[in-house]
């Protein structure tokens, strides 16, 4: 069980109470509810929605899911419209969603006449139903008054219906939301518009189930049809009506398709494999021997069913003043809760865990002097893990947080090692002392003990950090890169990837960089040929890879650094002083490296500290960091 990569649910739990912001009064959906308030809103729905459908008229069957989507994601709350990292927005169900222009259009103009007053998620349920009716579908009555939700997590769409469910699947997520059989196949009627990709698919008509032939659920008259659209190994983006002969038209005849083995999907061809949806299929499609069922008037009572799901209203929720970002009193009012400050301040200091966890510096350093043992590349990992922690809102152990849009998910990051070393000890600790060491403190200690084992000497590291709440990929931005002008390494590798533009065309030159020693130069070529394996690592200090020493820095006084901004150092007088003074040069008064990092790993240790009752003690690892979704 990991650690260090989660942040604790009572933050979490708390940030939700904060976000529903529910002062116990309710209220419920109901017809004409903007009637005095905003007397056109509809109309100025039904008027955008129809000059996009004159330009585009997929843009139906776009709105028709998206409104599907949203609801069956926490409630119809427009939690789906939230754009940013790590929202509803940004999973993979939604990726092909189309339509949010639509809505935002809407809302403008809407703003505009009524500020403040229409929800968002109102104006999704009205577009859908626009929607319906353009492509020939019947209008209802549609109830409003809902509130645009304050949560949007890409994390809670997993429970979406999703194309290959198998029927029994699909009529439990159903049920979750309190619609029946009748309404899934309602529903999943809307499907008479709108079309799906070939990836989704294409499984059906050569590989179904790995036995290297075609479904057997589909119609073999239809089968050449689908893969003429579809080729084997083709265009995968490609796509294909859901309702064959119908695509844009509201109607039965996609009941019609499923009911002959026509239907694309592998959730509409099981909707056969139920005698109950079997039978509503045969009822919606007019077979012979059955009562039929309007589908007209079933999909509009399931509709509103539908968008009756979790309802937020009342004072529930908000209503957005801009689709697609929460309104920002909400966001700061998260953000107080997420500091969790109540005014007292702290600050680390030498044997903050003296009496109340005497054995975690013990348990850390067994820890990586076990990791190390076994694997000596260890050391810089949690080095540099260490290093890019600190530098991205302090050393408070975000770079250890999982999940989507996190720290650990940015391109710097995605060559850390040694997360499972830091989830090694901290199970440890947690057995010995729970709820008391930071993940913060853990990874310090296990920075200087990598550098201990790898040659370098010990220093005091004060602790008493705490554990932040905030892990967002966007923050990395100011880490330090490769190509920097000014950095520092002793211990560890670089992929051939981040260098290799400097050995054959650097700066579009087509020729190697200047400061590359002409001797180093075929040494560095052989281990990364042109065109060559871009993952191959090569030592940044040649020679002494696993040696804290000064060694570095005599290679990049003579050319031989790996990095363009470990050759930089050089650039600059004073870093180039400095530089020589760490490698012994002659001529100048020499400098203790190993000193000198010490001090500046302390310094660098107290960068943006979260003490005393800010942040948290994290306890577990195994969620992902879903808080710093709410901030966005």
């Amino acid at each position: 069980m990991k650690m260090a990569s989660s942040i604790n649910k009572m933050h979490i739990l708390l940030c939700l109470l904060l976000a529903t912001l529910t002062t116990m009064a309710q209220g419920q959906t109901r017809i004409g509810f903007y009637g005095t308030t905003c007397p056109t809103v509809q109309t100025i729905v039904q008027a955008t929605v129809r000059s996009a459908f004159q330009t585009n008229p997929a843009v139906a069957a776009g709105l028709l899911r998206m409104f599907f989507h949203d609801c069956f994601v926490l409630g119809c709350d427009a939690s789906v419209l939230v754009s940013g990292p790590s929202t509803e927005r940004t999973a993979p169900p939604n990726l092909s969603l189309v339509g949010f222009e639509v809505i935002d259009a809407a809302k403008t103009q809407i703003e505009t006449v009524c500020p403040g007053v229409v929800s968002c998620a109102d104006i999704l349920a009205l577009a859908a139903r626009d929607a319906v009716v353009l492509t020939g579908g019947t209008a209802w009555s549609l109830p409003t008054g809902r509130r645009d939700g304050l949560v949007s997590r890409a994390s809670d769409t997993v429970n979406l219906p999703a194309f290959n469910d198998p029927i029994s699947v699909q009529i439990s997520k159903f049920a979750d939301k309190n619609l029946n059989t009748q309404d899934l196949v309602a529903l999943v009627g809307g499907h008479t518009i709108g079309t799906a990709a070939c990836a989704v698919f294409s499984y059906r008509l050569y590989n179904f189930s790995g036995t290297n032939q075609p479904d057997p659920d589909i119609n073999p008259a239809f089968l050449p049809q689908l893969r003429a659209l579809c080729p084997n190994g083709g265009n995968a983006s490609t796509r294909v009506a859901l309702d064959t002969g119908s695509v844009n038209r509201f109607d039965t005849s996609y009941f019609v398709n499923v009911r002959n083995g026509r239907g694309v999907l592998e959730s509409d061809a099981k909707l056969l494999s139920n005698p109950t949806t079997q039978t509503f299929v045969q009822r919606f499609s007019g077979a012979a021997g059955v009562p039929a069922l309007n589908f007209n008037d079933e999909f509009a009572r399931a509709m509103v069913k539908l968008g009756n799901t979790e309802l937020k209203t009342g004072s529930q929720g908000e209503i957005r003043r801009m689709v697609s970002s929460f309104n920002k009193m909400h966001i700061l009012l998260c953000l107080l809760l997420a500091t969790l400050t109540t005014g007292a301040q702290g600050q680390t200091r030498i044997g903050f865990y003296d009496t109340t966890c005497p054995t975690f510096q013990t348990i850390v350093q067994t820890t990586v002097q076990s990791a190390f043992r076994s694997n000596p590349a260890v050391a810089a990992g949690l080095l540099r893990m260490f290093f890019h922690d600190c530098f991205v809102l302090g050393c408070d152990a975000s770079v250890l947080l999982s999940g989507p849009s996190t720290e650990r998910t940015a391109p710097p990051n995605l060559s850390l090692v040694g997360f499972e070393v830091i989830d090694a000890a901290k199970l440890q600790i947690e057995t010995a002392c729970p709820g008391v060491v930071s993940c913060a403190d853990i990874l310090a200690l296990a920075a200087r003990d990598a550098v201990v084992l790898a040659g370098g000497i010990g220093w005091r590291v004060p602790t008493g950090r705490r554990d932040g709440l905030v892990s967002q990929a966007s923050n990395t931005v100011n880490l330090p890169a490769f190509n920097d002008p000014i950095s520092g390494h002793t211990i560890g590798t670089a992929a051939c990837a981040v260098f290799s533009y400097r050995l054959y065309n650097f700066s579009g030159t087509n020729q190697p960089d200047p400061d590359i020693n002409p001797v180093f130069l075929p040494q560095l070529r052989r281990l990364c040929p042109n065109g060559g394996n871009g993952s191959t690592r090569v030592a940044l200090d040649t020679g002494s890879v696993n040696r804290f020493d000064t060694s570095y820095f005599v290679n990049v006084r003579n050319g031989r650094g790996v990095l363009e901004s470990d050759a930089k150092l050089m650039s600059n007088p004073t870093t180039r002083t400095l530089v020589q003074r760490f490698s012994g040069a002659v001529g100048g008064p020499a400098l203790r490296f190993t000193n000198e990092f010490a001090i500046s790993m302390v310094k660098l240790g107290n960068t943006e500290l979260k003490t005393g009752s800010q942040g948290e003690i994290r306890r577990l690892s195994e969620s992902k960091a879903m808080l710093a979704s709410y901030f966005l």
